[in-house]
């Protein structure tokens, strides 16, 4: 058999290849090399010395005899056990907790060594030896010099990190000294994360840390003095690390944080845990850390049961509320998935991706006939009405328009899905359609009605939905802001007095599903919104947000409330009777007078007249007068004064200032017509 000979050019490049490798344990085994000489430098002299206050002999001649051949026995012994407990591999300068047990053990370890050498010397020659006086010596300086040799750069590391805050690091506070503020605390002083940091301390509530130090960081002061501390030390940047279990302290300690100078991140602890360096888990802050709330449970479990292998339509898919409640439904397995707009781009632009197998159908909600097709051939079990207009300022210029969609567009898709059997109808309503003071929330109080008496009239579960505004939808406040911010200003603000009520998209759309489960009989459902939020307030800290400085960088204007806006939202009013739910974050609202269902035909009637004649005027009248026969105190008008009411837990206004209702109910108007001449 003919043997393979490597060829010389082979051996030379297999040399070449191992060169580095070689080099490279010539390196090591130098390091090693050194670090042994100097621990058998460092264990002579602590045993030389051990011996000194260890040895009672009577002349110092006798004592240099037995540290010539007793001493060399103890420091072979003694570095034995340095080489067992495995002094001599790892790499030292990222020497941790566990290195230095292992220098405890070997130090301990070579020390029993070489007493048991010393011992066994002493029983042969019978020299006088203290081991109790002489052993905490040998200890002591071995512990000390042996550590300390192997842990200097370490020590190093931790001077130079302390020295560099004056080497123009960014100077950082990290709010929350638990776990997670600990050990990122770590990775920033430790690591090459940290090299253009200086973490100035911590600053935490916990009254038993305030005044410690927490990783050689000293805890500053409670969260409360985050605005002094970041003063004092000249902070620049605000890392938070607490947990999102407690969304509102959360809120308080951000908005704390934006009201100082510095940059501000987060780390998100929602679960409990960030994969890899915490450090790569910190994010700039978004806006729903701005809201401070919960994102409310639901049962799964509930909505798959009635989702799950049906057919659901979905008007208005196009939009913000419309195409999440479609990217949240397609996860329940529903048989088909209808997704209705009448905006072409919205509609493609929604099916794609998730919803890719979901069918898209353009169509108008006020084509009567193109929506009873489509029930016809699809035949849908759930029904989730999105589909309105919504704008204030605009519904008061065009009310026809308003009523058309809002109302007709509502009564012709829920009488059409009673009609032909579909099992659960939910429509999507807004907080002003309590005690509505503008054409857009009064038509919303009258889809609401509409659906609320179809449910009543057929024994169906079909509910209305009822909450405020959502953040990220296209036109609302948020997006509006951030494009002014981006243009570089300014950021108009109707009033800075004004309040809404916010939650997010996903949070909305899920207690709508929920609320669908939850069906049982006509109802309407009011979705718990948490406390008003200040739009002033929540323009200047978008601004922040943005790394900018409000007034500063970013100009805020007050414009005043355009027509049908008021300052201070509602959720519900006298007209209606709350109550409970089986869901702790939703309500249940009872109309206190229920229309007949005659009364309710002959309205709608003759207000479709006054539609189709594009009369805006005697539609908003018939409108107004319309929720008026249901208890609904309603006033339109594009003159009306602005809503002046304090928002929840403001105090009243002072004696003699007059309130909204009675400005608008005392401003001049024609006589609405009566419920009779209506009909």
């Amino acid at each position: 058999m003919k043997q393979y000979r490597p060829s010389p050019d082979a051996d030379v490049n297999d040399g070449e290849s191992r060169l580095p490798g070689r080099v490279y344990r010539l390196a090591a085994n130098a390091d090693n090399l050194s670090l042994r000489l100097l621990d058998l430098a460092l264990v002579t002299l602590a045993w030389s010395l051990a011996t000194v206050v260890g040895f009672e002999a009577n002349s110092a001649k006798s004592m240099s005899l037995h540290l010539l051949w007793v001493i060399p026995l103890a420091i072979v012994a003694q570095l034995g056990g340095h080489r067992l407990a495995g002094l001599y591999g790892p790499v030292w300068r990222y020497a941790s907790v566990d290195e230095a047990v292992r220098v405890v053990k070997g130090v301990l370890g070579g020390t029993i060594a070489a007493l048991t050498v010393i011992g066994t010397a002493k029983l042969l020659v019978g020299f006088d030896y203290t081991f109790l006086t002489a052993t905490p010596v040998a200890v002591l300086i071995s512990l000390l010099t042996c550590g300390g040799v192997r842990f200097q750069s370490r020590l190093f590391a931790v001077e130079r990190q302390h020295a560099r805050s004056g080497d123009g690091g960014l100077r950082t506070v990290i709010v929350g000294a638990g776990s997670s503020g600990a050990a990122l605390a770590y990775e920033l002083t430790h690591t090459r994360a940290g090299r253009n940091v200086v973490v100035v301390g911590f600053v935490d509530d916990d009254p038993d840390l305030l005044g410690r130090s927490v990783r050689g960081l000293q805890v500053l002061g409670p969260t409360t003095e985050l605005d002094r501390v970041c003063r004092d030390h000249e902070i620049e940047r605000i890392l938070i690390t607490e947990p999102a279990s407690d969304r509102q302290h959360l809120k308080t300690i951000v908005d704390r944080a934006l009201r100082t100078k510095a940059q501000v991140k987060v780390l998100p602890l929602s679960t409990g845990r960030v994969d890899g360096p915490l450090v790569h888990g910190l994010r700039d802050l978004d806006v729903t850390d701005l809201l401070g709330r919960e994102h409310a449970p639901v049962d799964l479990g509930e909505i798959g049961q009635y989702l799950g292998g049906t057919t659901v339509l979905i008007t208005g898919a196009g939009g913000s509320i419309g195409s999440e409640i479609a990217r949240q439904v397609v996860r329940f397995g529903p048989r088909r998935l209808l997704l209705l707009d009448k905006d072409e781009t919205l509609l493609h632009d929604v099916s794609i991706g998730d919803l890719a197998t979901a069918e898209p159908v353009l169509a108008d909600i006020c084509d009567e006939v193109r929506v009873r097709d489509l029930f016809q051939r699809y035949r849908p079990d759930v029904v989730f009405h999105a589909a309105a207009l919504k704008h204030v300022p605009i519904l008061e210029r065009y009310p026809v328009e308003a009523v058309r969609t809002n109302v007709f567009g509502t009564w012709s898709l829920v009488n059409t899905a009673a009609e032909f059997g579909c099992g659960r109808f939910v429509h999507i309503s807004t907080d002003k359609a309590a005690d509505p003071c503008s054409v857009m929330g009064a038509t919303k109080r009258a889809a609401e009605q509409i659906v609320f008496e179809v449910g009543r009239r057929h024994s169906l579960p079909y509910v209305a939905v009822r909450f405020g505004n959502v953040l990220g939808s296209r036109g609302s406040v948020v997006p509006t802001f951030l494009r002014q911010i981006v243009e570089g200003g300014p950021v108009t603000v109707t009033s800075e007095h004004m309040t809404r009520f916010f939650m997010t998209i996903p949070e909305a759309v899920s207690l709508v599903l929920q609320s669908g489960a939850m069906a049982d009989g006509s109802r309407i459902y009011l979705l718990d919104m948490g406390e008003p939020v200040s739009i002033l307030s929540l323009a200047r800290q978008l601004i922040r947000l943005a790394g900018l400085r409000p007034g500063a960088d970013i100009a805020i204007e007050i414009t005043g409330t355009r027509p049908g806006e008021r300052l201070h939202e509602r959720l519900h009013d006298d007209a209606e009777e709350i109550g409970t739910s089986p869901h702790d974050s939703i309500s249940s609202l009872n109309p206190k007078t229920p229309w007949s269902w005659g009364e309710l035909v002959d309205t709608l009637t003759t207000l479709r007249k006054s539609v189709d004649a594009r009369d805006d005027d005697l539609v908003r009248d018939q409108l107004e007068a319309m929720l008026r026969h249901g208890g609904v105190v309603c006033e339109l008008g594009e003159d009306h004064p602005a809503d002046t009411a304090p928002a929840p837990g403001q105090p009243a206004p002072a004696d003699g200032a007059s309130s909204p209702r009675a400005e608008r109910s005392s401003a001049p108007r024609g006589a609405a017509p009566t419920s009779a001449q209506l009909a």
